[in-house]
């Protein structure tokens, strides 16, 4: 039985468009502006763009599995309710519990980066915030940031609240300004590549791999979270109209814008010949100013770079904040829909049509973790955490199409089983060699889990609905 027939349903208000638009929104954000500088001197010039390359390539074989089974599966939660129905109640709900800390914690990473461009500008425009310590031992400009990322959450949790046709329509706006000026600093680029002596371009992509494929790993681990965005596209099911058409084909549409972006980006990004004005290669100067990196050496391949790309920083952390809260609050609805977590987080407000409990519990959440913890470093658990349910959504893949071979499939993943095993042994090897890029990735992964299953025992087992989503009885979901 469809959750959708019998309990609160949300209200079908996006399209092919909207769609896109959030997970490109999701995926340009954090990796192209505050990764890239510090990737670039994990792997090199080439390495770099390789790194991309194959995030691209690991990203769309997963994409594949999201295709097929948000096409014959359309509802809100995405792979918590897959890996549920087709593996077993626990596994839905650890899918659930590290989907929703993985959004919550990038989504707090995307507040507090916001507000540190935010703070940049306004050094730019002469307002001068103290570092010294003061109250509490933080700084001014430290108090400034908290205020900023709480304001940010809060702004979000509204707009979402409000709807998803405003969500998507926020989203499309800042999607499509943030392209733009992304675009404008490749053209310019691209310009003086093009002007300058090939010999001097050629030696800025000297050496290739700068720390070997070790490096290019490194990278990958680093920047795979940038590439997840799609998986938020699995959340609009229930809100997408004619989602066994729009869903796979807004999965593949962002996958394909996004890629292309970064490559060309960072391509730009490492080969604009300027080493004759900052004393060395691009790609050492964007390891040099790490976060920073990207800001600074924009202002160097056009007139007003860095003005442009603190703009382009901050739209592009909030249209990235704008659909992880969108997917943090979707994942919370449906475990809450399924008796997973509290049965508040399931309501649905009869005005707006939309989750607002889970809007609002998801959003304290994202504002005390981008307030009070190393957000910066706790948040590279994210990629570990995606990798984990990219894992199990692949294998659920797998035993669906054993025990659900009847279940309509208007997108089907070719060379099952193959394709989806080998694409579980790639994100093994990433998962593994996480734990040598950040450790720390690993130990806040571990203990959110051993908090997970210690929830599950004493109070999910109890409380758990009999919830399914493959149609019975001559039903069909989506309607």
């Amino acid at each position: 039985m469809n959750p959708s027939h019998q309990q609160p349903s949300l209200k079908r208000s996006l399209g092919l468009l909207e769609a896109t638009m959030i997970g490109v929104g999701a995926m340009i954000g954090a990796g192209i502006f505050g990764l890239t500088g510090i990737a670039a001197g994990k792997a090199g010039p080439v390495g770099l763009l390789i790194a991309f390359f194959l995030n691209g390539i690991v990203t769309s074989l997963t994409g594949l599995t999201y295709a097929e089974l948000g096409a014959a599966m359309p509802e809100a939660g995405g792979g918590y309710l897959w890996v549920r129905e087709g593996l077993s109640r626990f596994w839905g709900f650890f899918a659930g519990w590290i989907s929703w800390f993985s959004h919550s914690v990038a989504c707090s990473l995307y507040a507090v980066l916001f507000a540190t461009f935010f703070v940049e500008l306004m050094e730019l425009a002469g307002l001068h915030l103290s570092t010294e310590p003061g109250w509490l031992g933080l700084s001014q400009e430290q108090w400034v940031i908290k205020g900023l990322v709480i304001l940010v959450v809060a702004l979000f949790l509204f707009i979402n609240y409000r709807g998803a046709s405003e969500t998507g329509l926020v989203g499309n706006i800042v999607t499509i300004t943030k392209v733009a000026i992304l675009l404008t600093i490749v053209a310019f680029g691209l310009k003086a590549m093009l002007n300058a002596p090939s010999a001097m371009v050629w030696e800025n992509f000297q050496p290739p791999l700068a720390h070997g494929w070790m490096g290019v790993f490194a990278a990958m681990g680093l920047t795979f979270v940038a590439f997840e965005g799609y998986e938020i596209i699995a959340q609009t099911g229930e809100e997408l109209h004619e989602p066994e058409k729009n869903l796979p084909r807004s999965i593949f549409l962002s996958i394909a814008i996004v890629v292309a972006i970064y490559l060309l980006v960072a391509f730009v990004a490492v080969g604009v010949p300027v080493q004759d004005i900052i004393g060395m290669k691009p790609w050492q100067y964007l390891a040099q100013h790490g976060e920073r990196g990207m800001v600074r050496i924009a202002q160097f391949i056009m007139p007003y770079g860095h003005v442009l790309m603190l703009i382009g920083g901050l739209a592009s952390t909030t249209s990235a904040l704008n659909a992880t809260v969108y997917s943090s609050s979707r994942v919370s609805f449906a475990m809450g829909r399924g008796g997973d977590l509290p049965e508040i987080f399931s309501r649905v407000h009869p005005k707006t049509r939309t989750p607002h409990w889970a809007i609002l519990i998801s959003g304290v959440l994202i504002a005390f973790m981008g307030v009070a913890l190393p957000v910066a470093d706790v948040a590279s658990g994210a990629s570990l955490t995606f990798l984990a349910l990219f894992l199990l959504t692949n294998l659920t893949l797998i035993r669906l199409r054993k025990t659900h071979p009847e279940l309509p499939r208007p997108f089907k993943v070719p060379f099952v089983p193959y394709l989806p095993i080998a694409t579980v042994i790639i994100q093994g090897f990433l998962a593994g060699h996480l734990f040598e890029t950040s450790p720390l990735a690993w130990y806040a992964t571990i203990a959110w889990v051993l908090l997970g299953i210690a929830f599950y025992k004493y109070w999910v087992r109890g409380h758990q609905k009999d919830v399914h989503l493959i149609p019975t009885g001559g039903e069909s979901h989506g309607e």
